[in-house]
């Protein structure tokens, strides 16, 4: 895929879940983005968190809660803060995990729900 910006990526997953009865409460976290520092503010009030995933499917599988996705693209790695909250979910009995482009996203996700 030759889609630059996780956006794009994001968008592709969720096309791919449209079809998947499994996946009807998979749902986006927008926790990312660049905002106007008082929409930043706002957003922070109302319990946005830096280090979320980008998507959760709350659906259990293979002993876990739920599947959470950090989505890269290109030579983007995980925050520190991304990891921690990745090592939190999973040490809390969720399936978390990194995916670069929507390829492996959707590869893990396929996997998921098959266990």
């Amino acid at each position: 895929m030759k889609c630059q910006f996780e956006s794009q990526h994001q968008k592709i997953i969720f096309e791919f879940a449209n079809f998947h009865p499994l996946l009807k409460w998979m749902f986006a976290i927008p926790n990312g983005g660049f905002r106007n520092p008082k929409e930043a503010y706002n957003l922070k009030l109302q319990g946005v968190k830096a280090g979320v995933s980008d998507i959760f499917l709350p659906l259990p599988r293979g002993g876990y809660h739920g599947l959470f996705i950090e989505l890269k693209v290109g030579k983007n790695k995980p925050t520190k803060l991304q990891n921690e909250f990745i090592n939190y979910a999973n040490q809390n009995g969720y399936y978390a995990t990194v995916a670069f482009g929507a390829q492996n996203a959707i590869d893990i996700i396929q996997s998921y729900i098959k266990m």
